[in-house]
């Protein structure tokens, strides 16, 4: 092990001052590249944190990260020095190891350097220390120029290797290399003969999920799921190795991370298990029915480690794809019996956001929450179902529980949500839940009018305001409460969702229709045709919208399809809104509809919608439901609609990101897909 000094030779001649990184000039990452190379752990820790918060904060690359490479490399390569693995794992990070696009510019840069350090890499593989030999697979992908021989030394090394985890680490790195295009059949061929005859089940395991996303071997079928559940009962009963807790703590993200990790793991046969299990699943993809077969399995299973970990994969299925869940999620529900205060949280994370999909587990959650306090704040909550969650800062919120529950619709979760309105304190989100029952909520409209006569100018009025429209005409008794509270859109739209018995806030809305800001004039002109008919107030405000911006233009276009007939003269404006630039579509699909809702045109208005359709899929609900309007004028939209109800895939998700609401919606689009096939074969 080289000395500290000589180590980093030359570190403090580079002009760090000169060059940034996330958080401004990077005049310490000289100090942390000494830290790196610290013998104790907590400073190398702390070091590390900071090199990925600045230098490479959120995978970015500066000039102070090229300039930070040679000194890396160095720590890297300085035999027996400890701390080597993480350097090594920033190095690929660094080098783009898991982002197979070519890239320019600096990132360029940082993919030469770390991959000029391939003879570097080569005898790190050999490397006495496992940590190491386990972390050098991972940077191999960065080195594209050598590929080939990289997937070559994998095999190699992996023919020699004893440690269980370096010789997974082999696999996965290779399996990454194949899905790059690198010798695709030699890899997949290898692969397919370490899942049939490997003594080791965890890396039949992983060659299995590595299969997965590759094309098809020739003569090797599709795995099939009963071998990955044969696999994963092997795994479970034999264990997975088990790794020390660090002993020391740091307040860097690593070390939170780290923590967590190491507290999942306490008490575990097979902690490396859980990521076997979200691998597989993801693994098979569009194979819905299997993935259901495999995780309904591992969620009734005798063995809490295997229902705990199929838990988060059932999410992921149920957000990303379609399918018939009842199973699956009434499996979910059962958890919230368990005792291990590990399975109640992730299984109510499951059910959250699932709306109506969440029934099967509806009786579950309704004892759950019988069971449960009614108030918890949120860092004791340790498992249980609380009505309402109390925050260190900011209001309180209903509890995931029983926002599952209400989601769902069952009428048992609305004595709940009465008990958490009458509190001092009302939750900031109560009121949209309230709404989601409509007029069967009415009962609540009295404590509804108190608490908004009460907060008055609080943010949490809209909430309310929205379950008071929810209720309907037989609101009509808090017209005044809503006419005292400040004029928002959502007291506005409440005040629409009335009616004509709202008939006495005429004037008022009159009011409101000459404000400045869009959305409250937009809602009152909505409101004077909605509770009094006055089409000419409402005109005259979206007329005002048609010379402004293009949200303006789409309230525009919006309200007129509102007024339907009342608006034909404005025909000729929306077809110009046809033809105006539109990135999105949104503007476009606002003046289609409104086309077709005021003069029926639906030669103009179909192409239009079939080309919005096909460009952003997240207008497909409202064009749906604009054809289950058309009718037997919408025929040529049958493909479409059929195309879409067959997707295996919600249309809202995304590999880069979640949406609290996908689920929803996307059942939304399939309803109004199969409610306008219908109006189209009528």
């Amino acid at each position: 092990m080289t000395d500290g000094g000589e180590l980093l030779a030359g570190v403090d001649e580079v002009r760090w001052g000169r060059m940034r990184h996330a958080y401004g000039p990077a005049v310490e990452v000289p100090d942390l590249l000494r830290g790196l190379a610290d013998a104790d752990p907590a400073v190398r820790e702390t070091a590390l944190d900071a090199m990925y918060g600045g230098i490479h904060h959120q995978g970015d690359v500066y000039a102070c990260t090229i300039a930070a490479i040679p000194f890396l490399l160095r720590i890297a390569a300085d035999a027996g020095r400890p701390g080597r693995a993480e350097v090594i794992g920033l190095l690929a990070g660094i080098g783009g190891a898991n982002d197979p696009e070519p890239r320019t510019g600096l990132y360029r840069q940082a993919r030469e350097a770390v991959s000029g350090a391939y003879p570097l890499w080569c005898t790190l593989a050999h490397d006495p220390d496992p940590r190491v030999r386990a972390a050098v697979p991972a940077v191999l992908p960065v080195c594209t120029e050598h590929a080939a021989d990289c997937a070559a030394l994998l095999r190699d090394r992996f023919a020699l290797e004893q440690d269980l985890r370096v010789r997974v680490a082999i696999v996965e790195s290779a399996a990454r290399l194949a899905l790059r295009g690198t010798d695709v059949q030699g890899i997949g061929g290898w692969l397919a003969d370490l899942l049939a005859h490997d003594e080791d089940v965890q890396v039949r395991l992983t060659a299995l999920t590595a299969l997965a996303p590759l094309p098809a071997q020739p003569g090797v079928p599709p795995v099939p799921v009963r071998t990955a559940l044969e696999l994963l009962d092997a795994v479970y009963t034999q264990g997975t190795p088990i790794s020390e807790p660090a002993g020391f703590a740091t307040d860097t993200l690593i070390g939170s991370v780290r923590r967590m990790t190491e507290a999942a793991a306490a008490g575990r046969r097979a902690p490396d298990a859980e990521q076997l299990v979200r691998a597989i699943s993801d693994g098979l993809a569009d194979r819905v029915e299997d993935r259901i077969t495999l995780l309904s399995t591992l969620l009734a299973s005798p063995d809490w480690e295997c229902r705990s970990d199929a838990l988060y994969p059932a999410s992921n299925l149920v957000n990303g794809w379609r399918g018939s869940f009842a199973q699956v999620v009434a499996l979910v529900g059962e958890q919230l019996h368990d005792d291990r205060h590990e399975l109640r949280p992730r299984a109510v994370h499951v059910l959250e956001d699932l709306g109506e999909l969440a029934r099967p587990a509806a009786d579950a959650l309704f004892e759950g929450l019988s069971r449960s306090p009614r108030a918890a704040h949120h860092p004791t909550m340790s498992g249980r179902l609380p009505w309402v969650v109390a925050w260190a800062h900011g209001l309180p919120t209903i509890g995931p529980a029983l926002k599952a529950l209400a989601g769902a619709g069952d009428p048992r979760a609305l004595p709940m949500l009465q008990w958490a309105l009458e509190q001092r304190q009302v939750p900031r989100d109560v009121g949209q839940l309230i709404a989601r029952y409509g007029a069967e909520a009415g009962h609540l409209l009295p404590l509804l009018r108190r608490r908004l006569r009460k907060l008055r100018s609080d943010d949490r009025c809209d909430n309310l305001a929205y379950a008071v429209g929810a209720i309907g005409p037989a609101a009509a008794d808090a017209v005044p409460d809503l006419l005292k509270l400040p004029a928002s859109s959502a007291v506005i739209s409440a005040v629409a969702a009335i009616g004509p018995a709202a008939a006495p806030a005429m004037g008022w809305l009159r009011e409101q229709a000459a404000a400045s800001e869009r959305h409250v004039a937009a809602a009152a002109a909505d409101a004077l045709y909605t509770v009094g008919g006055d089409a000419a107030a409402a005109l005259a405000v979206y007329d005002r919208f048609l010379t402004g911006d293009s949200y303006d233009q789409r309230a525009a276009a919006e309200g007129f399809g509102r007024l339907g007939p009342h608006a034909a003269e404005r025909a000729g404006r929306l077809r110009k809104l046809l033809r105006g630039k539109d990135s999105h579509g949104w503007l476009r699909l606002n003046a289609a509809r409104a086309l077709w809702q005021v003069a029926g045109e639906a030669s103009t208005v179909m192409p239009e919608l079939e080309r919005i359709w096909t460009a952003n899929p997240h207008t497909r609900t409202t064009i749906a439901q604009v054809w289950s309007d058309m009718g037997a004028a919408a025929s040529a939209a049958g493909p479409l609609l059929a195309a879409e109800l067959a997707r295996v895939r919600r249309h809202n998700a995304s590999p880069d990101g979640y949406s609290s609401s996908q689920v929803v919606d996307d059942e939304h689009l399939l309803r109004a897909c199969r409610a306008a096939l219908t109006a189209l074969d009528g």
